[in-house]
């Protein structure tokens, strides 16, 4: 299975600064000619949207100091991710052809993969080879979404695997063989063998799947579901839950695997969460007010720094994880509503 692709012409990417729709587009060196960065580099990566659809990407200091460069992306962004070099990001987008890739220190998009449907989540491969793309049906009527298996050198879709009704989020094991799949409108998760490229099970859940993550182990699966966060084994055995004090927006695991920070929306009257759960005794370390910021969650890489967004007040706030408080936040540009974002840092 293949998609069309070209380079980007200037008219296409002035199109995509304009909001306009450059469906089936890749550029044939999506990775070659990427800015060199130094080890270490660090950067935030928060995508948002303007009341007309416009999607951007800003590149931000960790540390939400300073003015963040500014890169336009085809379609409102959904879900980012980066290479495991830190040297790129994709952005899962609505409206566009679904995944920008994006050279982080050139502060460009090199292409644009068609994959089919509404991107809704991304994640790549440990190795960085391959970048799976959770979608929902551009078709109507009922019908299913997939998960487009993206060749990361080419641009190639190798696959569209059928997984649940509305796949909405995605974890991978840390050695990159089995990806699970969350249903938005289903109570399930479905398993993929990333080696066939073929659903390998799965289960159900009692409550709707809203955030999935893998410890760093690889041993258990973290599902923050309405006013819970479940610990299963892989094979989808529950080993374990912690009850929560609202509907999680976010979810990211240490590195040391002994916690996981959740960010909450608690009501439409009452401040929203940012906690962390012991995941060893299943029980809530630390729970600290955190104004509106109950959206999508990333981690810094050593995990010391939580970022989380706040759609209402239009910024992502930043917090130590080792006491869950927040201490610092950054403004979108143009009150544009930030939708999701990624932490990268460069081997």
């Amino acid at each position: 299975m293949t998609s069309e692709y070209r380079p980007l012409s200037r008219r296409t990417l002035l199109t995509a600064a304009l909001g306009g729709a450059a469906a089936g587009i890749v550029g044939q060196s999506l990775f070659a000619g990427a800015a060199v960065a130094a080890a270490g580099r660090k950067k935030l990566l928060i995508g948002s949207v303007d009341p007309l659809g416009n999607g951007i990407l800003q590149l931000a200091d960790p540390g939400l100091t300073g003015t963040p460069t500014v890169v336009a992306v085809n379609g409102q962004p959904n879900g980012i991710t980066g290479s495991p070099d830190g040297l790129r990001a994709y952005v899962a987008t609505i409206f566009g052809p679904g995944l920008s890739v994006v050279d982080v220190d050139g502060a460009r998009v090199t292409g644009e993969i068609a994959v089919g449907g509404f991107a809704n989540d991304v994640v790549v491969s440990p190795d960085g080879k391959v970048v799976y793309v959770a979608t929902g049906s551009s078709g109507g009527g009922g019908s299913r979404g997939h998960v487009a298996v993206v060749d990361a050198a080419s641009g190639e879709v190798r696959a569209r695997i059928q997984a649940g009704l509305l796949p909405h989020t995605l974890a991978l094991t840390p050695d990159g063989t089995q990806l699970f799949v969350g249903d938005e409108r289903g109570k399930g998760i479905t398993i993929v063998d990333t080696a066939r490229n073929a659903v390998s099970g799965g289960f159900k859940t009692e409550s709707r799947t809203l955030q999935l993550a893998v410890d760093p182990k690889g041993k258990s699966l973290y599902v923050a579901a309405p006013r819970e966060l479940i610990t299963f084994d892989l094979r989808g055995s529950k080993s374990g839950s912690t009850p929560l004090e609202g509907i999680p927006g976010g979810l990211a695991v240490h590195p040391n695997g002994t916690f996981a920070v959740v960010s909450l929306y608690t009501g439409r009257n009452t401040d929203s969460q940012l906690v962390t759960v012991n995941v060893n005794s299943n029980k809530v370390r630390t729970k600290e007010v955190n104004g509106k910021a109950n959206g999508p969650l990333a981690m810094s890489k050593d995990g010391g720094r939580a970022f989380v967004l706040d759609k209402k007040n239009r910024k992502a706030t930043s917090a130590d994880t080792s006491t869950g408080k927040p201490d610092n936040s950054l403004s979108t540009p143009n009150s544009n509503t930030p939708t999701c974002v990624a932490f990268v840092e460069t081997a």
